[in-house]
């Protein structure tokens, strides 16, 4: 049992020494931009089948020298328009990216409605659909690898829409 002791500054000082901590903080010197928010609409009869469509598209800028393995992306995509802020949906990217140190990349989604989803939904979709002035909101986790460590990030971004900033 004194052995276990001995071992565990040695413990505390590689945790410490870890290149963990190097990399979270390379993680949080990451931008997010909100680059596009395109809706689509797809009519099909009967009406159950047609659905209306986003393509989301987020850009990921990583000035620091630590290059990452982007994982995947899980958030929510809102809408503020009229004074009020309305959900969209939940977006997951799961496709890989791969972000060198210095460098830019792009993660994109599709994000599509039934006829069904479209009643919890139909104010925020008509004025999203209709380009009315407001603000588009992304909120969720990024998930990616440095070197083979895991890091997770928070990730806010807006973009405006019509007349909005």
């Amino acid at each position: 049992m004194a052995g276990a002791w001995r071992a565990l500054p040695i413990l505390a000082c590689a945790i410490a020494c870890s290149p963990i901590k190097d990399y979270t903080e390379a993680a949080r010197a990451l931008t997010f931009q909100l680059q596009r928010v395109e809706p689509r609409l797809h009519m099909a009869l009967p009406l159950e089948r047609s659905q209306v469509g986003f393509r989301v598209t987020l850009g990921v800028t990583n000035p620091s020298p630590v290059p990452f393995h982007v994982l995947g992306f899980t958030g929510q995509l809102r809408l503020e328009a009229g004074g009020a802020q309305r959900p969209i949906g939940r977006i997951e990217l799961a496709q890989p990216l791969e972000l060198p140190a210095g460098g830019q990349g792009r993660l994109e989604a599709d994000l599509a409605f039934t006829y069904q989803d479209l009643k919890d939904n139909w104010p925020a979709l008509v004025a999203a659909m209709c380009g009315a002035p407001g603000r588009w909101h992304l909120e969720g986790t990024l998930r990616a690898t440095a070197y083979g460590f895991p890091v997770q990030l928070p990730v806010r971004t807006s973009r405006g829409q019509g007349d909005a900033p």
